[in-house]
């Protein structure tokens, strides 16, 4: 009798935790995915919470439009021992240190066997993921990356064959001397009415346009000091230079919003952009462009220097009452061959699962060298404690300057003074 009490309790635990905490007299369970616009436009998570749904009759699958940046304002609600949803599918580390460094995220290190071992993996693209433990016992996984990017220097090409820059494909940007370099983008000025160069500058992009050509400069974008970016060195003060100085002869086009960024791009009168690889196929994908309008040149020495590379990730908050149903989704559909490939093929986000790379890739396997090796050698922003204060000081002043309506030295000093008292211990685990 002993012995059928503890199996049945052992059923009943295993039900309800499949459950979601609710009883098979409840009807079906909820799992409420919440996913900002741009997900739902530029993966396949809708047509997943549909196909879930259809293969679990139990399960009612609602997807929520929320903010990519609202992840801390849901706390809150979570001290209450509630949530808005059980799934967040988007989020980097930027976008959750706060959530990871206090603690607000279920650890899915359990999820990381089977077709999810971390072999099946892009390693570079999953370290994303591993954090240090908020209580310093270790590390674990408090979200899993299924969309890379990496932060790449597109061209239209037309632009670049009228400007003189092409010889059986582009002419790459002559290195870092500062004559030659602004030469390659006057060459592009007289056939880019949208600018020979755009560039986004808010508070996400920023820090890429700002820290990716320090990093293929030198090898590093990190201050000696080791408090934040390099604010000090020759190569961060001639960067920013370069990058007034673009703009005020009207060769960059430096946009306020991502928004205004791909809008710019996506008329096809851009020289060149600076973004993510898919940003770039937008030109394309979105647009209408041809599929040879586009190709890709490294800022000098991103090669092998590298540039700046980041993910979005799924997690799930540990106010949740449907875990089990969550990690179920995780793993049917949002790492499934197809959802992967859909975000390549459609919109040009890199899958993280390593089998997404074989047959089914449909387009743009001539630019995969050059964005894979750029990307194999790159490296993440580092996930600061202090990263959210940190990124609204950088945000004060690195606009400014890049518009000239301050200097660089002033905005590289008010950057290194008011950022002296934060904590720079970075929570990454790798």
């Amino acid at each position: 009798m002993k012995k059928l009490l503890i199996l049945f309790l052992a059923v009943l635990v295993a039900g309800v935790a499949f459950a979601g905490g609710q009883s098979e007299t409840e009807g079906p369970k909820t799992l409420l995915v919440a996913a900002p616009p741009w997900i739902q436009k530029k993966t396949a998570t809708l047509s997943a919470a549909e196909a879930f749904q259809k293969a679990h009759a139990d399960v009612k699958v609602e997807v929520i439009t929320v903010d990519k940046w609202g992840g801390p304002t849901y706390i809150p609600e979570w001290q209450a021992g509630k949530t808005s949803f059980d799934l967040f599918v988007s989020g980097t580390g930027t976008m959750l240190a706060p959530l990871i460094v206090d603690g607000w995220l279920e650890p899915l290190d359990d999820m990381l066997k089977g077709s999810l071992a971390k072999d099946n993996i892009v390693g570079g693209f999953l370290s994303e993921g591993y954090y240090k433990k908020p209580d310093g016992s270790g590390a674990f996984y408090p979200m899993i990356p299924f969309l890379g990017e990496v932060a790449i220097v597109g061209i239209n090409t037309g632009i670049m064959k009228q400007a003189g820059l092409w010889k059986d494909g582009p002419v790459p940007m002559p290195g870092w001397q500062e004559q030659a370099f602004m030469d390659w983008f006057r060459k592009m000025k007289p056939f880019a009415a949208q600018g020979a160069h755009v560039q986004i500058w808010d508070k996400e992009f920023l820090q890429y346009n700002y820290v990716a050509p320090i990093l293929a400069m030198t090898g590093t974008f990190m201050d000696s000091s080791g408090k934040g970016f390099d604010v000090t060195s020759p190569e961060a003060k001639k960067w920013l230079g370069m990058v007034q100085k673009m703009a005020a002869e009207k060769l960059g086009n430096w946009t306020a919003t991502d928004t205004a960024g791909y809008e710019a791009w996506k008329t096809g009168k851009a020289g060149s952009f600076f973004a993510a690889q898919g940003h770039t196929m937008e030109l394309v994908m979105s647009a209408g462009a041809p599929e040879d309008a586009i190709g890709y040149v490294g800022w000098p020495g991103s090669e092998s220097n590298g540039s700046v590379i980041w993910t979005h990730s799924v997690w799930i908050p540990k106010a949740s009452k449907a875990k089990d149903v969550a990690k179920m989704f995780i793993r049917e559909q949002v790492f499934s061959k197809d959802f992967q490939q859909w975000q390549f093929n459609n919109w040009g986000k890199l899958p993280t699962l390593k089998e997404a790379y074989e047959s089914g890739i449909e387009r743009y396997n001539e630019y995969m060298p050059i964005i894979l090796n750029i990307a194999n050698n790159s490296q993440s922003i580092p996930l600061f404690k202090d990263l959210q204060t940190y990124a609204d000081i950088i945000k004060k002043y690195l606009p400014d300057a890049a518009n000239g309506r301050i200097s660089v030295d002033e905005a590289l000093g008010k950057i290194k003074s008011e950022s002296a008292n934060l904590d720079f211990t970075n929570v990454r685990a790798k």
